[in-house]
Formats: C-alpha cells, sequence, structure tokens
C-alpha cells in the first residue's frame, strides 16, 4: 500500500519530496530557508514534516496491526490442533497399553495352562520361600513399621523407585520408593543423614493404603506449552479418595510394570476376598457346607418354632437387591476413572443416574452408604470444574468465553447454579483484565482507546451472549451479571479516566475518544444492557473538568494575545498559504473567509482574530461530541466567557481608537467578522446538538453588533 495516498492533499508534494531516491537534505532545507520570509514560514514548514511523520507512523502501525491479527488467527489455529494431536496420542497409548496388558494376560494363561501340577507346587513353595526371606530383608531396611511388615499373609510383590509430582504444576516434590504388597502399597521415602544425604538401602515409613481403596490411573505425557513449563512423561496416579498423588517413572517400560502389576494385584486380591471360606471339618451329606447364612446371627431360641422364625425375618435388613446390581456396586470407581480422564460429561450423567435410581428405593442401611460414596464424588467433581473456571484467562481469550462453557453447563446440571454463575463472571473479569493490560500505551492516544474500548466492550458483548445462552432458564441469576456489568464498566472507566483526561491531551483528541467509548457502549443497546447511563454518569466529571480547564485556557491565552495586538492586517507570506488558512477556515465551518483576502497573501483578520477563531470553533466542536443533559448549560455559560474575553477587549479598541481611521476601520472589520460569521455559526453548531436556540449567546452576539454598528 503506498501511504502517499491516504495522506492529506497539503502533504502529498511534501512526502513525493522527501521519498525519491536522489533526495539531499542539505539542499531541501536551503531551498526552504530561500524562499520564506521569516521564523513563521520556517515554523510552518517545521510543522508540514511533523505532522507528515505522525500521519507516516500511523499508517505504518495501522499496517502491523492488521498483519498482527491475521498472526493470532493463525496461532489460534495452531492451538488447536495442538490439542487434537495430544488426545490423539492419549487414545492411542491408551489402546497400546490395553493391547499389552491383553498380550501379557494370554500368555501368562496360555504358560500356567502347560505347567504340571507338581513343577506348579514346587514353584509356589520355593515363591513361599523367597518371599519370606524378602519381607525379614525388608524389616531390617525399613524404619517404624515392623509390626506392618509383619502382618500375616502379607508379601512382597512388587518395589521400585519413582518421583512424586505436584497435580496442578507438575514440579517434583521428592523422591520416593513403592512397595506394593499383595493387600496394600506402602510409600517410603529415603532415610537422610544430618548432612541431608540418603543412607543406601534405608527408608522410612510414610504410609500405607490398603489396594482395595485405591485407583491406579494412567496419566497421559504433557509436553512444553504455555501455561506448563514441565515436561511429564511415564507418570501415573494413584486415587485415594478425596486426594490423588502422582508419580512419575524413569522410562516408559517401568511404567507398565506398575500399571500391569498393580492392576492385577487388585484384581487377585479382590478375588480372594470374595471367595467363601474353607470349613474347618470336611462336609458330609447330612451336613453340607452352607455359604452364606443371613440368620447366622439369631439366637438357637428364636428359631425354634416356624412362627418365631417368620416373626423375626422381617426385621433382619439385608439391603434392596436393587443395589447389587453391577453398575450400582461399581459406581464408585467408575466416577474415579470418569473424573480422572476427564471425562466430565459422563461422569455427570452417571451421577444424575444413580441419584433418579436412589429416589425410588427406601431407607436402608445400604442406601446410605451408596449416598455417601455419590456425595463424596460429586463433591469432587465439583472441585475440579471450579478449578476450570479459575484456569488462566489467556487460555479463555484464545476462544473467547465459549471454552468456560462445558464446566458451567454441567454445573448447572449438577445444580450448582449460584456457583456456575459467580465462577463464570469471575473467570470473564479476569479475561477482560488480562485483554486490557495486553495492549500497548504506545503511540496516539486515540488509537489505544479505540483499541481499549474495542476490546472491552467486545469481551461484555460475547461475556452476555454466553450468559443468555448458558442462564436462559435461570431468570435469577441475571441480577448478578448486571451486577458484574456495573463493575467491570467502573473500571474500564478508570483506566478510560487515566489515558484520556490524566495527561493534558488535546480537547479535540478527548472528545474522539469519549464518543469512541460512547458509540461502542451504544451497541451493547441490541442484547438488552443499556449501560450508557451509567458511562455518561462515570464520565460526567472528568468531561466537566476538561472544559473548564480549556476555557480558561483560551481564555488566558486570548487576553496574552490582546495584550500584544497591534491591529496589523496578517501576511500569509505566500499564496499557497493563503490556500491553506482558507481551506483550515471552511473546514471549521466559515464559508465567506475567502472574502477576507486579498493580493494573494493578505487577510484583513489580525493574528490574535484568527488564533480565537481557530479556538473557539475548536472548543464548541468538542464540547458539541460530547454533550451530556447535564454539560448544557456549561458548555453554553463556558462559551460565552470565551466570547466575553475576545468581544470586552474589541469595544475598547473600537472607543478608544480615534486617530488613525484606517487603524479604526480594521479593527471594526474584525469586530464585524466576529459578530456576523463567527458567532452565528458557534450558536448554530450549539443550536444543532441541543435542539434549542442558546439564548445567552446569541443575546451577547446581538449587543456585541449593535455596538459596533453604532461606533
Amino acid at each position: 500500500m503506498d501511504g502517499t495516498k491516504t495522506l492529506p492533499k497539503m502533504s502529498t508534494s511534501l512526502a513525493k519530496s522527501l521519498s525519491q531516491r536522489n533526495f539531499d537534505a542539505d539542499k531541501f532545507a536551503k531551498s526552504i530557508s530561500a524562499q520564506s520570509d521569516g521564523d513563521k514560514d520556517l515554523q510552518e514548514n517545521r510543522q508540514r514534516v511533523h505532522a507528515l511523520g505522525e500521519d507516516t507512523a500511523q499508517i505504518l502501525k495501522k499496517q502491523v496491526y492488521h498483519n498482527y491479527q491475521q498472526f493470532i488467527d493463525t496461532a489460534k489455529e495452531i492451538s488447536f490442533l495442538e490439542g487434537e494431536m495430544f488426545q490423539l496420542n492419549h487414545i492411542l497409548t491408551e489402546q497400546k497399553n490395553l493391547m499389552d496388558t491383553m498380550t501379557t494376560i494370554f500368555a501368562s494363561k496360555a504358560k500356567d495352562d502347560s505347567m504340571k501340577e507338581d513343577s506348579s507346587k514346587r514353584k509356589a513353595e520355593d515363591k513361599a520361600l523367597e518371599q519370606k526371606k524378602a519381607m525379614s530383608a525388608l524389616r531390617d531396611k525399613m524404619e517404624g513399621c515392623a509390626n506392618i511388615i509383619d502382618a500375616p499373609g502379607r508379601h512382597l510383590v512388587h518395589d521400585g523407585d519413582v518421583s512424586e509430582l505436584d497435580t496442578d504444576s507438575f514440579n517434583q516434590i521428592s523422591k520416593i520408593h513403592l512397595f506394593l504388597f499383595n493387600d496394600s502399597l506402602m510409600v517410603t521415602t529415603w532415610v537422610g543423614t544430618r548432612r541431608g544425604n540418603a543412607v543406601a538401602g534405608k527408608y522410612k515409613y510414610q504410609v500405607l493404603i490398603p489396594i482395595d481403596t485405591l485407583a491406579i490411573v494412567n496419566a497421559r505425557d504433557v509436553g512444553r506449552k504455555k501455561s506448563i513449563t514441565k515436561t511429564v512423561k511415564n507418570a501415573f496416579n494413584v486415587l485415594v479418595l478425596p486426594e490423588s498423588r502422582m508419580f512419575q517413572c524413569e522410562n516408559s517400560k517401568e511404567k507398565r510394570e506398575w500399571l500391569e502389576i498393580m492392576d492385577s494385584t487388585k484384581r487377585k486380591h479382590l478375588a480372594d476376598r470374595e471367595k467363601p471360606p474353607e470349613p474347618d471339618t470336611p462336609t458330609t451329606p447330612m451336613s453340607p457346607n452352607k455359604i452364606f447364612n443371613p440368620f447366622m446371627e439369631m439366637d438357637k431360641e428364636d428359631m425354634g418354632s416356624p412362627e418365631k422364625r417368620n416373626e423375626k425375618r422381617p426385621k433382619v435388613i439385608v439391603g434392596d437387591p436393587r443395589l447389587n446390581e453391577e453398575w450400582i456396586v461399581e459406581m464408585p470407581e467408575d466416577l474415579d476413572v470418569f473424573i480422572a480422564q476427564r471425562n466430565f460429561e459422563q461422569a455427570v450423567e452417571v451421577i444424575l443416574k444413580t441419584k433418579d435410581f436412589l429416589s425410588d428405593i427406601r431407607d436402608c442401611p445400604a442406601k446410605v452408604e451408596v449416598e455417601e460414596q455419590l456425595h463424596n464424588r460429586t463433591t469432587q467433581l465439583v472441585d475440579v470444574l471450579s478449578r476450570e473456571l479459575k484456569s488462566s484467562p489467556d487460555r479463555s481469550l484464545r476462544g473467547g468465553p465459549r471454552v468456560v462453557r462445558r464446566p458451567v453447563v454441567l454445573l448447572i446440571r449438577l445444580h450448582e447454579t449460584s456457583k456456575a454463575c459467580s465462577l463464570f463472571l469471575s473467570n470473564r473479569s479476569s479475561a477482560v483484565t488480562f485483554a486490557i493490560r495486553q495492549l500497548r500505551t504506545e503511540g496516539s492516544l486515540s488509537l489505544y482507546i479505540s483499541k481499549l474500548c474495542k476490546v472491552f466492550f467486545n469481551n461484555l458483548e460475547e461475556t452476555a451472549r454466553e450468559f443468555n445462552q448458558a442462564f436462559i432458564d435461570i431468570k435469577g441469576c441475571y441480577s448478578s451479571f448486571v451486577v458484574w456489568s456495573r463493575n467491570e464498566l467502573t473500571s474500564f472507566v478508570d483506566t478510560f479516566s487515566q489515558q484520556v483526561f490524566g495527561r493534558n491531551a488535546d480537547i479535540s483528541e478527548v472528545a474522539e475518544c469519549v464518543q469512541n467509548a460512547q458509540s461502542h457502549c451504544e451497541r451493547l443497546h441490541n442484547l438488552g444492557l443499556d449501560l450508557s447511563f451509567l458511562l455518561n454518569n462515570l464520565l460526567l466529571p472528568h468531561i466537566q473538568s476538561s472544559l473548564r480547564d480549556h476555557k480558561q485556557k483560551i481564555i488566558d491565552a486570548t487576553k496574552l494575545r490582546n495584550s500584544e495586538e497591534l491591529w496589523r492586517p496578517s501576511n500569509l507570506g505566500t499564496p499557497q498559504a493563503t490556500e491553506r488558512l482558507v481551506g483550515e477556515m471552511m473546514q471549521l465551518g466559515l464559508k465567506s473567509f475567502v472574502d477576507y483576502c486579498y493580493d494573494g497573501c493578505f487577510s484583513r483578520l489580525t493574528g490574535s482574530t484568527l488564533a480565537f477563531t481557530r479556538a473557539i470553533l475548536t472548543h464548541v466542536e468538542s464540547a458539541v461530541k460530547m454533550m451530556l443533559p447535564d454539560l448544557q448549560k456549561l458548555i453554553v455559560e463556558g462559551t460565552a466567557e470565551v466570547v466575553m474575553s475576545y468581544t470586552e477587549f474589541t469595544l475598547g479598541c473600537v472607543q478608544s481608537e480615534t486617530e488613525r481611521p484606517d487603524k479604526a476601520r480594521l479593527i471594526k472589520e474584525n469586530a464585524k467578522f466576529v459578530a456576523d460569521s463567527l458567532l452565528p455559526l458557534v450558536e448554530m453548531k450549539i443550536q444543532k446538538r441541543i435542539k434549542q436556540s442558546p439564548r445567552q449567546l446569541n443575546a451577547l452576539r446581538k449587543e456585541f453588533a449593535s455596538k459596533v454598528s453604532s461606533k
């Protein structure tokens, strides 16, 4: 894109001159110096070069911003593709582990079938002897757990060194040595000396976990991401409700061994526990062995007659048979696996299904136990979903508020509506704050405020749309959203005011920024969210202060120029300068300004009149852009004070100048320009905005015009 095509016409020729290949700065400076009549022309040329530099910088920044948006879009696509690849890798890893487990089971079964009975007994005896020796050796290495190791029937299955990791940050906590027994898992640490060095072969007891209360879950490998600074491989989780611990192996082979051995050991232990106890005496046809007798605890006296037996049976609570169904028995372990694998939707389905199932069953001890297990898993799932909503906001920004839709919907289904609403709004607050902090304050003020308003109100609009979709049937949450919107807008106005009103910016630039914020806020009306009144109330004190300060600056500058006024026609130097001045005044609304120019480069208006014209028109134009109902009186009265600072001085000069007719004529001509052209334009601009005539300005203009005409 050619930058000169977007520059103003007055700077096009200068841009072409400066962009030539054979441009000579010294020659250009000498030519400017030769054509100028004084310091004023040199300052004008300097301002032209400076303005051209600012315009060029703005064009370059816009181009960079446009390309940067394309880069952000590409980065989003790459991030989404990366997530899909991680999921695919996780699925393939689980399938591979499953195939390895199946291969090992089949191979072990074929090998066991081929072994002879004598060989099996001999190996069993050898194995028992080895286990006894191993437990004896382990007793000497362990501190503080001799009674645990000496428990009857307990033997060592597998052991090894692992590293314990933090489940959130994946940082290493400590070195751990695990001992897997046939009925439990013991966690130990290395024994250290006073200097902190570990003693080889010595372990300190930490905790013993019964194998039937834990669940072993494979942890997928985690690569290096923006939010994760660690690379985690060859890890697995040991779930012991309500806590979870993560252990990392040295390689994939050790990890596979731990997963397979712990799974098979747990299955074997559960199977052995469910087997019926062997009788102490051999059974005979006359006294068969009974596997289960629900009336074992009843007294023989109560079992004497059929009447008493029938009377006692209903009082024995054995539980509802439906609670022995396979899916309800495996429900706690299934929920643990679903939560560990982040399969939250299926976990919610199981919880809701179980609640509906238990509602049809009358009170019994077995139901209370199942309800307690369900409550613990539900609490754990709610905590996990809550942490999802408390995650870093940069991830939410990549996909907008849709990223947190999943945990919000699931919390609502679990009847945690209040928590879902508060966490959702808190997450969006963090996202808005993060987005605003990413903006850079360099460059022009209007460009930064434009980006600030776009980021804030776009996030507010997206949040409102997502909130309507997630809580459409829950009307009680909308009051929370309104309060949240008010707080966010207040925080935005604080940031906005610090940038716009806290750096002595030009009044026209302030008006542009305020108008930008108001236009963005009005777009929220389509969603039923009207924050314009609140925005105007928050901005009102700052706008009032800015208008008062600018009014006072104009009055002080006018008084200073009046004290130095010599009442001479303005010499613009060159016809080109005259054309620029005429174009500037026509843009301000003075269509007949050309009538006050003569001889190509002269104007019958003095320098103080021209400066006053620019100042008051800029002030009025900026004021009407920021016009609010509470500002109407302030703007009209402030404009009247500015006008009076010029008219009182001019009337005094008209009355006092009696010796030189040409000078008196020039003063009257400047006064008539103000009365007949400038002040009507000021009234018209204000009347167009407030929909009524400014009476104070109208009376001031008429009084000034009558006094000038009478002189």
